[in-house]
């Protein structure tokens, strides 16, 4: 009867139920037994691969270390052990942290428009200016911490209620409470609605929704500010400019005012066309009398009664024409040519000042009216809720990827190991 082979002789009994030992004292069943331990995994238990897959270089050194015995102790060191601690970290210790969302926008009171008008009903979107931008910038600023650190203390809130791992150390210091505060919130801006998106992450619900309805509140003051600093600006430039017009008329109409006073008279325009009515009539007048004169001359002597008193009547208009001609013009300061030419440049001046004043008060009035039109608001589209449900940590997705990462940098380091060995062999 022929003998079974002798590697057969290091198989378990199963029949006695005990397991002999293996023979040493040949060396064919210990040859036997090492390059089993050597050979690759069965090929049963893996699915097929196409021929060119297998003499792929890299594919030969998976097979021959991923696989390798030692492989489980490995796996465990790189792989299990930390996945198992990240699991009980978040399943015994990780700290809730809720969520409260808000979406708002800035909106410029324009005219008739209403607040809501840039959320059109004909699919028209409001266009995305710098105000979002600016106000997105805001509220990620210390201006903002420091906001909410008066109002809610803050940073006691971000010491207290996290776990030890993932809390704001109690000698944090100031650029860390900041950096600390913007991991946990987040501000998107739609580009095609132009909204806001503000999502606010605390480590209790009612904390959460105080945090982020302060947040609004701070924003629409800073905007309220920022708006109404424009308009009032503007306002006070062109208040300054009336200021400056108002006292120029004043000041010009005192200066006509003393002008009259000072040469007695209520308009020097008028004086003059009187004065110039007198001394046309006192020349009529007196080409009347010479006229009358020489009528006389011609049959009465010089010593006539009638001639004498014609004469004397000639030489008192040519006296009072020649005064008159005199005051009315003359090379003198106090002439009524000069009055005239002086109260007209006063009347020049007093009238632009009253144009310049009353174009003032327009522009101020425009101002004014321009400003509240574009006073912008904050528009809040949906305020912050009070959350029921922890958002964060999400365990299984966190334990998911964290296991994957595990299996890539084991892979990793299985793969630069054995490429390793094989430039050494």
């Amino acid at each position: 009867m022929n003998q079974p082979p002798a590697a057969a002789e290091t198989m378990p009994d199963a029949s006695a139920g005990t397991a002999p030992a293996p023979k040493t004292t040949t060396g064919r069943g210990t040859v036997e037994t090492l390059k089993l331990l050597k050979q690759p995994l069965n090929r049963a238990n893996v699915p097929p691969l196409s021929k060119k897959v297998q003499q792929h270089r890299w594919f030969k050194l998976a097979r021959k270390h991923l696989f390798h015995r030692q492989v489980g102790r490995w796996f465990a060191l790189m792989v299990l052990l930390p996945w198992l601690a990240c699991a009980l970290y978040f399943i015994a210790f990780a700290a809730d942290r809720f969520v409260s969302e808000a979406s708002f926008m800035v909106e410029k009171n324009d005219g008739g428009q209403s607040a809501m008008g840039g959320f059109s009903l004909l699919g028209i979107t409001p266009q995305a200016g710098n105000d979002q931008r600016i106000l997105e910038t805001f509220i990620q600023s210390p201006d903002m911490l420091n906001h909410l650190q008066e109002t809610l203390n803050l940073r006691r809130h971000y010491v207290d209620q996290p776990d030890w791992l993932t809390q704001l150390g109690s000698d944090a210091s100031y650029e860390d409470f900041l950096s600390y505060y913007r991991d946990h919130i987040a501000v998107q801006f739609n580009v095609e609605s132009g909204m806001l998106n503000l999502e606010v992450q605390g480590f209790t619900p009612d904390f959460t929704r105080q945090l982020a309805e302060q947040i609004l509140i701070r924003s629409e003051a800073f905007v309220n500010e920022i708006s109404h600093a424009l308009a009032n600006e503007q306002q006070a430039f062109v208040q300054k400019e009336v200021v400056l017009a108002e006292q120029r008329l004043k000041e010009v109409t005192a200066e006509l005012l003393a002008f009259q006073s000072a040469n007695g008279l209520l308009s020097a325009t008028e004086q003059g066309v009187a004065l110039s009515g007198i001394l046309n009539e006192l020349q009529a007048e007196l080409v009347r009398n010479r006229t009358e004169l020489q009528t006389l001359s011609s049959y009465l002597n010089d010593n006539s009664p009638k001639v004498v008193t014609l004469k004397q009547r000639i030489s008192a208009l040519e006296s009072q024409l020649a005064k008159e001609k005199i005051r009315l013009a003359s090379n003198e300061g106090t002439a009524l040519n000069d009055l005239v030419a002086r109260q007209e440049a006063l009347q020049l001046d007093l009238r632009l000042a009253t144009e310049a004043y009353s174009a003032t008060l327009m522009a101020l009035e425009k101002a004014r009216t321009e400003a509240s039109r574009k006073i912008k608001q904050l528009v809040v589209v949906s305020s912050p809720q009070q959350a029921q449900d922890a958002t964060y940590p999400k365990v299984g997705y966190s334990l998911t990827n964290i296991f994957l990462l595990l299996l890539m940098a084991f892979a990793l380091v299985r793969m630069i190991r054995a490429t390793i060995r094989e430039h050494r062999d």
